[in-house]
């Protein structure tokens, strides 16, 4: 199984698609987050949508918990188009707006940090907007 898997870095170019619009994001992929978070005004600006659920997120700067909508949508990483069940909140005060959680990595990818990109230009990582 694990040769199936395409290795990546701790941050990754994806390309998060909605109803209206995809946008090409750097995102952070967190093997110690449970589940992937986007953020709420990126959701809303390419529609991401309809909220199916919510889920109760626990953080250490929030122990007991906050209750968020989860939306399906879809992520494209390294050529691999999967959908995911992706928590939304306000991620306006963090350096990613995509945070990519073990639902996606678990089956899909290997994490090697040696690989993580770290140029700050879009247009120097490996996928270009389209």
């Amino acid at each position: 199984m694990a040769e199936s898997k395409k290795t990546i870095g701790l941050v990754e170019v994806v390309r998060v698609y909605g109803e209206k619009s995809s946008v090409v994001k750097k995102a952070l992929f967190d093997t110690g987050a449970t589940s992937t978070s986007i953020d709420l005004k990126l959701a809303a600006k390419i529609g991401i949508g309809p909220i199916v659920g919510s889920k109760r997120i626990v953080s250490a700067s929030n122990p007991h918990g906050k209750l968020r909508p989860v939306a399906e949508a879809y992520i494209k990483v390294k050529g691999n188009k999967i959908k995911v069940k992706a928590n939304i909140e306000d991620r306006s005060g963090l350096k990613y707006k995509v945070l990519v959680g073990r639902d996606l990595i678990h089956n899909n990818f290997i994490i090697d940090p040696s690989k993580t990109h770290m140029s700050h230009k879009l247009h120097d990582l490996h996928e270009t907007p389209k």
